[in-house]
């Protein structure tokens, strides 16, 4: 089964098409990187790029890039959201196009990033043309610097500079000029939201300078104790990371009495008809396989290959994430199962669907996963998760009537599904994903659970409490 296959459950036409055309562009911009060619790689995960230059390319074509901050990393540059640095320190994004990016707010913010850029346009070319004075040449000179701008704002300083500008709108300073002490405040709330690393702390500052200099004020991200704070910063991620590593257990197994209590809750909601025995039994194939393969955060990126199958038992490399993405430790863990014929069939399809899935909503990692009403508003989301409800069609289980499988990550989703299995509990996740409660312990499905005598009747909510 292809992408026209998928295509028929009701992506537009016109929304696949652009998908195609933006994955050939990402193709010819990946063909123009060679060894030597300076890139900014964009993860998600800490919501911002990193710079980096392109070292070798292996026999699979794949780019070894080599970081500024010192980590290295093979891509497929093809699937990767990258932009080139060129000589002029411009940056183009894998559509060739300028790059203009939200920085960490939500759409409204985004928009009003949209405003904001104009603002510093508009009010740059008045100072021009202020300064200028009347000239038959003057309107030309004002085209130029604002060309110049528009690039500069989009590919340098714009979406920083508008990140601040925010964070002072919401905390209620004036951003023009700002003062050092905001400066300082800003600095605390992205070590705060622990998106962005000291190393990578600087083109942020240079952002709020350059923009204050541009409409002729002094720059206040400069001096001591910015510079104090920098390094303050710094100390306090590393003790952080410190203090990551020392932590023995982050992630544990549920308790096999707490999958069974909600297996109860769940089958008041469900009767046990066949019908829904076989949705149950193939998602609990879908726990197992979720908990190894799901998500980045539980040891993911991996596929067929890292898994190895006995008759009874199967093991996996999982890779434990610790402090920044690149600090992994591999782990084998073995988990004895007489379902792994099973497994190893539900894996085929896991890779297959999520793939096809992933490049037509040209999303990179999926997130929690929720068995809810479709919402209709938000059909690409469906869409990029709607791999799991494939993968189970071609087992021949379907949801519930009215149901979908679909994504959510935030405290009411998790409440919605707590309440349509009559669960009462504080925290309820599915599939065993990363908390959104910034729990410090995090639980997936204990294999002992999953013994064949409960195989038909586990259902796939996990939930825990404090």
């Amino acid at each position: 089964m292809g992408r026209c296959d998928v295509l028929h459950r009701g992506a537009p036409v016109s929304y696949y098409a652009a998908e195609v055309r933006r994955s050939s562009a990402t193709s010819t911009t990946a063909s123009k990187v060679t060894v030597g060619t300076k890139i900014e790689v964009f993860w998600e995960d800490d919501d911002c790029f990193y710079p980096g230059v392109v070292k070798e390319f292996n026999e699979d074509g794949k780019a070894h890039v080599l970081y500024d901050d010192g980590d290295e990393e093979t891509l497929d540059l093809s699937e990767e959201n990258f932009k080139i640095i060129n000589s002029t320190d411009e940056t183009t994004d894998a559509d060739g196009e300028n790059t203009e990016r939200s920085s960490g707010g939500n759409y409204e913010e985004y928009k009003r990033g949209g405003a904001v850029q104009n603002f510093l346009t508009r009010s740059l070319c008045e100072r021009w043309r202020g300064e200028l004075g009347p000239s038959r040449l003057t309107e030309l000179a004002v085209s130029m610097q604002k060309k110049a701008l528009l690039d500069t704002t989009k590919d340098n300083y714009g979406p920083k500079a508008r990140r601040f500008i925010l964070f002072c709108e919401r905390d209620q300073r004036p951003w023009l000029p700002a003062s050092e002490a905001t400066v300082l405040l800003y600095i605390a709330s992205l070590l705060e939201d622990g998106n962005i690393q000291s190393a990578s702390l600087q083109p942020y500052l240079s952002a709020i300078n350059n923009y204050h200099e541009d409409l002729g004020h002094p720059g206040p991200a400069k001096g001591r104790s910015v510079t104090r704070a920098v390094k303050g910063m710094a100390t306090i991620q590393a003790e952080l990371a410190v203090q990551e590593e020392n932590i023995e257990t982050q992630r544990t197994w549920l308790p096999a009495a707490h999958v069974r209590r909600v297996h109860e809750a769940a089958l008041k909601f469900n009767p046990r008809s066949p019908e829904e025995l076989q949705l149950l039994r193939a998602l609990t194939y879908v726990v197992v396989a979720f908990v190894t393969f799901g998500r980045p955060d539980t040891g993911t990126s991996l596929s067929r290959q890292h898994v190895h199958c006995g008759d009874d038992e199967f093991s996996v490399v999982l890779l434990k994430e610790k402090g920044r993405r690149h600090h992994r430790v591999k782990r084998r863990l073995t988990i004895p199962w007489k379902g792994v014929a099973l497994l190893k069939e539900l894996i085929e399809h896991w890779e297959f669907y999520r793939d096809t899935a992933w490049s037509i909503s040209a999303k990179t990692q999926p997130d929690s996963y929720w068995l809810l009403p479709e919402d209709p508003k938000n059909f690409k989301a469906s869409v990029a998760n709607d791999w799991i409800g494939l993968a189970l069609s071609e087992l021949d289980c379907r949801p519930p009537e009215g149901g979908h499988f679909s994504a959510h990550s935030t405290r009411k989703g998790a409440t919605t599904c707590a309440r349509a299995v009559g669960v009462t509990m504080e925290k309820v996740c599915f599939l065993g994903g990363w908390s959104q409660f910034s729990s410090a312990v995090q639980h997936y499905i204990d294999p002992t659970a999953l013994r064949d005598t409960d195989m038909d009747y586990y259902f796939a909510w996990l939930t825990w409490s404090q």
